[in-house]
């Protein structure tokens, strides 16, 4: 009978180059999901600032014409006086200006006419997409 002096298996240098090879492909699946999740929160951050800007419009649309925050003037660029509220992490801003277009004179009243509001919303994040709703407001 014969024997034999090799054995079968891995070499130390065969492990130690597999061990290697799984660690990077753990350490890149890692930052993969760290990249993921800043992502998902900045897509998060982005839906919000639509709700938030269609929310302020509607509440703006709703306010008596004589309110402050319906009078012309504000800016999307800085925050003005009565123009601007911060909702959590996002600066709502807004800017209102007359619209195309008057409705008929009324007798003992001032002519009535329509607003054009633009609400734009920025998220505290600046890789989140600020969000901007526009639209015409009478009354």
């Amino acid at each position: 009978m014969r024997t034999s002096n090799r054995q079968a298996g891995f070499s130390l240098t065969e492990m130690l180059v597999a061990t290697a090879i799984g660690a990077f492909g753990l350490v890149a699946v890692a930052a993969l999901i760290g990249h993921g999740i800043q992502l998902q929160a900045n897509a998060r951050s982005s839906s919000l600032g639509v709700n938030l800007a269609v929310a302020e419009f509607e509440r703006l649309r709703t306010l008596p014409p004589a309110a402050p925050e319906r009078a012309d003037g504000g800016s999307l660029t800085a925050n003005t006086a009565s123009h601007f509220v911060i909702r959590g992490q996002t600066t709502v801003r807004w800017v209102v200006a007359d619209g195309p277009a008057c409705g008929p004179p009324v007798v003992g009243g001032p002519v009535a006419c329509a607003k054009s509001i633009t609400v734009r919303a920025i998220p505290r994040s600046t890789l989140a997409a600020a969000s901007t709703v526009q639209g015409l407001v009478w009354r």
